[in-house]
C-alpha cells in the first residue's frame, strides 16, 4: 500500500546505531543492566497512579465495598465521596496539561537529565501530598506528581531502546511490563504496612528520590542522542563501557567512521526507528507546522482520530477496572486489587509473542473483542456466584490490558516517521482524558455494576471495529530485522 511504502523507506534504514558499533545481537551483561535500572521507573511510576484505589477510592454503593482497615484521605477532610475523583482527575491533569513539555526537552537537553528531574521531582511532588495541611494542597502534589508521569516512563523507555539492539526491544518490553505489575500490586501489602494515606505517599515517595539519584549517577546518556548530537567523548566512554561488561571489542577507527557516517547522512538516515533525537529539516517545523501537515494528509488524520479514541477509551476502561478493583462487593479488596494486577503479567508476555504471530492489526482488534465480550458477560453474571463473576471480571481486566500493550506498539508503527513523535503525543495526551473521565463510572455503578461494564463494552467494541481502517505493520518490523548490519568483528 501507499502507507507502508511512506512508513518502509525511512524505518529500513541505518537505524540500529548499537549494532552498528559492533554490540552483539543479544543481551549481553551491560544491556541487561541498562534494561533493569531504567525499568526500576516503572515499578515508581505505577505507584502514585494507581493508589487512588487505596488513598481515594470510588464512591460507596450497594454493589461495592469499602477497604475497612486503610484509613483514606476522603475519610481526613471527611468530605462526601464525590471528591474522592478529584485525586485522580487531577493527577490525569497533570499529565494532560503538562506531560509533553519535560517529553519535547529531552530532544534538546538529553533522555538522562530529563529522566533524573523527573524522577527527582515525581518523588517531591509525593513528599508534597504527604506533608500536605489541607486537601487542596493535597491535590497541587497529585498535579505535580501527574505531570512527570509521562516523562518517568516514556524518556527511560527510549533510553532503553536507544541503549540495546533492536531486535531485544520486545523482550525489554516484557521487563518494563514485569516492572509496571510489581509496582500495581505492591500498593496492596504497602497500604497494610502504613494503613493511613500520609504515610503510605510518605514511603513510596523517599524510594521515588533515592532511585533518580542512584540512576543519575549510575546510566549513561543513550548512545544514539549522543552521537546525532555529536558528543565524541561521551561517546568513547559509552563505548569503553560497552566493550568492558558487553564482551565486545571494536575495530580501530570505528568510531571515527561512526561519527562520520552521522555527521554528513541525509536528513531521513538521522532519525532511528526508536524515536530518537534528529537534527533534519524536518525537526525545524514547528509543532504547529507539523500538525497542520499531518491532518491534512487524508490517511494520516483518519488514523490519528482513530488512535485518538482507541486511546481515550483504552484508557477509560483500564482506569475504571483497576481504580475500582478495590470497591467489588465480593472477595477481599487487597486480594481483588493483587489479582486485577497479577493478571496483567501474561498479558505482557503474550501481547509481544501474538502480536509478531498473527500481526498487530488482529490481536489490538481481538483483545479489544475480548474485552466487550468479558464485560457485556458481566451483566448477566450474579454477585452471588463469587468466583464466576471474579474469573470473567478478571479476564475483562486481561482484555484490556493487552489492548493496552498492544496500543502502545502498534500506535508507535501506524504513521509516517515524520509524524510519529507528534501523532504520538497527541495521542497520549488526549488518553488523559479517558482517565479523568474514569472516576464518574464509579458514581454510574453505585446501583448497578451492570451500567459501568456495558458502557466499557460498548467503547470496546467500537475500538474493535475501527482497527479494521487501520494499516497492518508486522511486516515493516520484519523489514527493518532483515537489514540489521553485522556486527564488526573484534
Amino acid at each position: 500500500s501507499e502507507l507502508a511504502h511512506l512508513l518502509v523507506l525511512p524505518m529500513v534504514e541505518d537505524v540500529d546505531l548499537v549494532r552498528d558499533i559492533g554490540m552483539p545481537d543479544r543481551f549481553t551483561p551491560y544491556t541487561v543492566y541498562i534494561t533493569l535500572i531504567l525499568s526500576l521507573t516503572w515499578i515508581l511510576a505505577a505507584i502514585p497512579a494507581m493508589v487512588p484505589a487505596y488513598v481515594a477510592p470510588p464512591a460507596s454503593g450497594p454493589n461495592t465495598t469499602k477497604i475497612e482497615d486503610f484509613y483514606t484521605v476522603i475519610e481526613e477532610v471527611r468530605s462526601d465521596s464525590g471528591m474522592s475523583e478529584l485525586t485522580t482527575q487531577v493527577y490525569f491533569l497533570g499529565s494532560l496539561v503538562v506531560g509533553q513539555i519535560p517529553c519535547a526537552m529531552s530532544d534538546k537537553i538529553g533522555r538522562k537529565p530529563v529522566a533524573f528531574w523527573s524522577a527527582l521531582l515525581t518523588g517531591v511532588s509525593g513528599l508534597v501530598a504527604a506533608l500536605a495541611p489541607n486537601y487542596w494542597v493535597f491535590l497541587v502534589g497529585r498535579f505535580m506528581q501527574g505531570a512527570f508521569f509521562t516523562a518517568t516512563t516514556n524518556v527511560n523507555w527510549v533510553m532503553v531502546c536507544e541503549s540495546v539492539p533492536l531486535s531485544r526491544h520486545g523482550r525489554a518490553s516484557i521487563v518494563f511490563g514485569v516492572m509496571w505489575c510489581t509496582g500495581y500490586c505492591i500498593i496492596a501489602p504497602l497500604s497494610i504496612a502504613f494503613p493511613t494515606w500520609r504515610l503510605l505517599f510518605l514511603w513510596t515517595s523517599v524510594p521515588t528520590i533515592i532511585y533518580a539519584f542512584i540512576m543519575n549517577y549510575v546510566v549513561r546518556e543513550s548512545l544514539s542522542f549522543l552521537v546525532i548530537r555529536r558528543r565524541r567523548d561521551e561517546v568513547e566512554a559509552w563505548i569503553q563501557m560497552a566493550e568492558k561488561y558487553g564482551g565486545v571489542k571494536f575495530e580501530g577507527g570505528c568510531l571515527d567512521t561512526l561519527l562520520d557516517d552521522r555527521m554528513d547522512e541525509s536528513p531521513s538516515r538521522r532519525s532511528t526507528y526508536s524515536g530518537s533525537s534528529t537534527t533534519s529539516s524536518e525537526q525545524q517545523q514547528s509543532m504547529k507546522e507539523l500538525t497542520v501537515e499531518a491532518l491534512r494528509d487524508s490517511k494520516t488524520r483518519l488514523y490519528l482520530f482513530i488512535s485518538i479514541y482507541m486511546w481515550i477509551t483504552d484508557f477509560l476502561v483500564y482506569n475504571g477496572l483497576s481504580l475500582g478493583s478495590t470497591g467489588i462487593r465480593i472477595g477481599n479488596p487487597h486480594w481483588n486489587y493483587v489479582m486485577s494486577g497479577l493478571v496483567e503479567l501474561p498479558a505482557a508476555f503474550v501481547l509481544p509473542a501474538l502480536m509478531d504471530t498473527i500481526g498487530r492489526r488482529a490481536t489490538v482488534i481481538l483483545s479489544h473483542a475480548e474485552t466487550a465480550l468479558a464485560l457485556f458477560a458481566l451483566g448477566f453474571v450474579p454477585l452471588e456466584n463469587e468466583v464466576l463473576y471474579m474469573i470473567v471480571w478478571l479476564a475483562a481486566k486481561f482484555g484490556t490490558a493487552s489492548s493496552f500493550i498492544a496500543l502502545y506498539i502498534y500506535g508507535s508503527e501506524i504513521f509516517h516517521i515524520k509524524y510519529r513523535n507528534i501523532c504520538l503525543g497527541i495521542c497520549c495526551t488526549l488518553g488523559n482524558v479517558g482517565a479523568m473521565v474514569a472516576p464518574f463510572a464509579a458514581h454510574l455503578g453505585q446501583d448497578s455494576q451492570a451500567l459501568v461494564y456495558s458502557l466499557f463494552a460498548t467503547v470496546s467494541i467500537i475500538s474493535s471495529g475501527l482497527d479494521f481502517f487501520l494499516p497492518e505493520t508486522m511486516h515493516l518490523h520484519r523489514s527493518i530485522e532483515r537489514i540489521q548490519p553485522a556486527p564488526i568483528s573484534p
